[in-house]
């Protein structure tokens, strides 16, 4: 079976497990704008920084399809795709109202939610190695800034318990993610 046959079904694995993230997101909207209380600007942040991550993500996953698959990198692609799906799942948790709000589940579940940032940037990190060296050399300096950034965010939301803090966090998150791809996508800055 060759390379392209295989990411064929690769492909599919992945539509499946981000288009969940990406349903668990959107349902999640949905459900904010049922209620109309439960609205957080610190929480709405890390929805829509998670929404673009994730339909980035998906969107430049069509690089693979140079990589010579084997069942390790496979199982690191479905991995990789499993964190975005189970951040999504921690920032619309059933139950969140037992901890007071998605505000107060993601600052007292913050090692879990902050440790899943990290790891998938981290994993990244990965994801742009195997695309080649042509990929990294087109994301220049920004890359490893934006990575930087993410674990600085990632490590200090494990640490702070504080909403402001958070709030700042995940705005910051946020703007820089959306400037970042603004530039990247829309060439802004040539």
């Amino acid at each position: 079976m060759g390379s392209d046959h295989v990411f064929l079904h690769i492909r599919v694995v992945l539509a499946i497990v981000l288009g969940l993230s990406i349903t668990k997101l959107l349902n999640g909207i949905a459900l904010l704008i049922e209620r109309r209380d439960s609205w957080s600007p610190m929480h709405m942040s890390w929805v829509l920084w998670a929404l673009i991550s994730v339909v980035t993500f998906w969107w430049w996953e069509f690089r693979l399809t140079t990589l010579t698959w084997t069942f390790t990198s496979y199982l690191f692609i479905i991995t990789y795709c499993s964190l975005y799906f189970m951040l999504s799942a921690l920032i619309f948790p059933a139950g969140a109202e037992k901890y007071g709000g998605y505000e107060d589940y993601i600052i007292d579940r913050r090692f879990w939610f902050f440790g899943l940032i990290a790891a998938i940037t981290l994993l990244d990190i990965v994801d742009t190695s195997l695309k080649g060296a042509e990929r990294w050399q087109a994301l220049g300096i920004a890359y490893p800034i934006k990575t930087a950034v993410m674990l600085g965010i990632a490590g200090l939301g494990m640490i702070l318990a504080n909403k402001r803090a958070h709030l700042v966090l995940a705005l910051v998150a946020l703007i820089y993610l959306t400037g970042y791809y603004t530039i990247d996508y829309f060439n802004v800055i040539t």
